[in-house]
């Protein structure tokens, strides 16, 4: 009973780790916008800050949603930045007119800005924006 009860159990954790592929984050803003181009995607730009809260809740609820990371990576590439870690970063905020966090960017590959999120959406909300900012590209 006991060897039962220990591979059942080791089975429900392999299950639980077979999650979903997570999204695969960039770093590098500008990178991110040559890979988008050169795969003829949209870039997705998270403008967030290690303290807020409802970033954080974007991460757990939204980026984790099965369709959100399956339509983010088919179309997008996409890239977090900090304003608060560096000039770069603070010099793009400024320019995408970021006035709270989360900000969500959409540009395409030319770098040109096509719509944007402000603030946090669930993920069935956040899954319309990603079809909006892809027609608004075509």
């Amino acid at each position: 009973m006991k060897r039962f009860i220990i591979v059942i159990v080791g089975l429900v954790v392999a299950a639980v780790s077979v999650r979903a592929e997570a999204v695969k984050w960039e770093s590098d803003y500008d990178k991110a916008v040559a890979a988008a181009k050169k795969d003829s995607k949209l870039v997705l730009v998270d403008v967030y800050t290690d303290w807020c809260g409802w970033c954080k809740k974007l991460d757990r609820d939204v980026y984790a949603d099965a369709k959100v990371i399956e339509r983010l990576s088919k179309n997008f590439v996409a890239v977090k930045i900090n304003p608060e870690k560096n000039s770069r970063a603070a010099q793009l905020a400024h320019q995408f007119g970021t006035h709270g966090y989360p900000h969500i960017v959409f540009v395409n590959g030319d770098g040109k800005k096509i719509g944007e999120i402000g603030g946090y959406v669930s993920a069935g909300v956040f899954l319309q924006r990603l079809d909006k900012a892809t027609s608004n590209a075509k």
